[in-house]
C-alpha cells in the first residue's frame, strides 16, 4: 500500500469549520488510517459555498491517493445542482465508504413559541412576523430539507445561509436566527438537554429511543410530506484514480473502519456507523442517493444561484 501513495503526508479533506460533525469523524478516523498507510495524516478544514470550495481544489488535484474528501451530499450532489457557476457534477466523485448516517433532525431556539412542528406554521403565533431559519449554506441539504418542510407547511420564513453549522449553532442558541434542520445526534442532543436547543420533530420511521418524547415528521399533521431525508458523510476520490489505487484505498479504508477504536469514535457523534461497502455497494448506494436528492432538490424548487 505504501508504495502506491507519494511521499509525505496525506490530507482527509472537510469542506466545514473545525467542530463540526465532518471534522469530528474525519479526526475520528485518522488515527487508524494514517497507521494502515504509515502516513501522517492532515485533516484540513476548508469552508464555503456549501462546501463547494473544498470539492473544487479536491477534484482539481492530482487523483493520486494524497487527498480523500470528507464528504457528503451536500458538496457533491447538491451543490452542483444549485450553484450556476459550479464546473463539477455529482457523477465526478467516487465513494469508498460512509463513515456517518443520521436522520434530519428541527431544531429551534430555546424561547421559540413554538412546541410542535405544526406551530411553526401557526400565523396566530407569527403576529405577521416571519421566522428566519439558517442553514450551513445556500443549496445545502439542511437547506434543501427545510425549504420543502416550509413549502410543504406554508411556512412564512426567510433562508439565512452561514459557512459552516458551528456559526450557525451559535446564531440559534442566542436567538439571532429561529430554526434549522441538522442531524439528529449527540452533539446536538447535548444541546438540548442542557436547554440551549429544543427539538421538535425527527424525520424517521420511529421515535428514537434517546428521545422518545420528539415525535416524527409522520406524527405531524401538516408534515408529512416531507418524507425520511437523512443525512451521511463518507470518503471520497476522484472518478479519475486509477481502479488500481480505488482498490487499494478502499481495502484500507475497511481495515481502518473495522478497528474498536476506530468505530468507538465515529459512534460518539451519535450517529449509526454503517458496515463497511464492497465498492460495488458504495457505487449502488451513492447512484441511489444521487436520484433521491434530486428529486428532492427539484421538489423543494430551490432555484440555482
Amino acid at each position: 500500500m505504501a508504495q502506491a501513495l507519494p511521499q509525505g503526508p496525506l490530507t482527509l479533506v472537510v469542506p466545514y469549520p473545525p467542530g463540526g460533525v465532518s471534522d469530528v469523524l474525519a479526526r475520528g478516523f485518522a488515527p487508524a488510517f494514517g497507521h494502515l498507510v504509515d502516513r501522517p495524516i492532515i485533516v484540513e478544514n476548508l469552508s464555503g459555498a456549501s462546501g463547494s470550495i473544498a470539492a473544487t481544489r479536491f477534484l482539481g488535484a492530482v487523483p493520486n491517493g494524497s487527498q480523500i474528501l470528507v464528504g457528503s451530499p451536500t458538496e457533491t450532489v447538491l451543490a452542483p445542482l444549485t450553484i450556476k457557476s459550479l464546473k463539477y457534477r455529482a457523477a465526478d466523485f467516487r465513494l469508498l465508504g460512509v463513515l456517518y448516517s443520521a436522520p434530519v433532525a428541527l431544531y429551534v431556539r430555546p424561547d421559540l413559541d413554538a412546541r410542535t412542528v405544526d406551530d411553526l406554521a401557526d400565523p396566530a403565533r407569527r403576529a405577521g412576523k416571519p421566522l428566519n431559519y439558517g442553514s450551513p449554506g445556500s443549496g445545502s441539504l439542511y437547506h434543501i430539507v427545510t425549504e420543502k418542510l416550509r413549502s410543504t407547511m406554508a411556512i412564512e420564513a426567510v433562508h439565512v445561509p452561514y459557512r459552516g453549522g458551528a456559526p450557525m449553532l451559535q446564531d440559534l442558541m442566542a436567538g439571532t436566527i429561529d430554526f434549522t434542520m441538522l442531524p439528529q445526534d449527540n452533539v446536538l442532543g447535548a444541546l438540548v438537554d442542557t436547554g440551549k436547543l429544543r427539538m421538535l420533530g425527527v424525520a424517521a420511521d420511529h421515535r428514537s429511543a434517546r428521545r422518545p418524547d420528539v415525535p416524527t415528521f409522520d406524527e405531524s399533521a401538516r408534515a408529512k410530506g416531507i418524507g425520511r431525508p437523512s443525512v451521511w458523510v463518507g470518503l471520497f476520490v476522484p472518478r479519475t484514480m486509477p481502479p488500481q489505487l480505488v482498490a487499494q484505498l478502499h481495502q484500507t479504508i475497511v481495515q481502518a473502519l473495522g478497528q474498536p477504536q476506530t468505530r468507538l469514535a465515529l459512534e460518539a457523534t451519535g450517529g449509526a456507523v454503517p458496515a463497511a461497502m464492497g465498492l460495488p455497494e458504495a457505487e449502488a448506494f451513492y447512484a441511489r442517493e444521487m436520484r433521491i436528492l434530486q428529486d428532492l432538490a427539484k421538489a423543494a424548487d430551490v432555484q440555482p444561484n
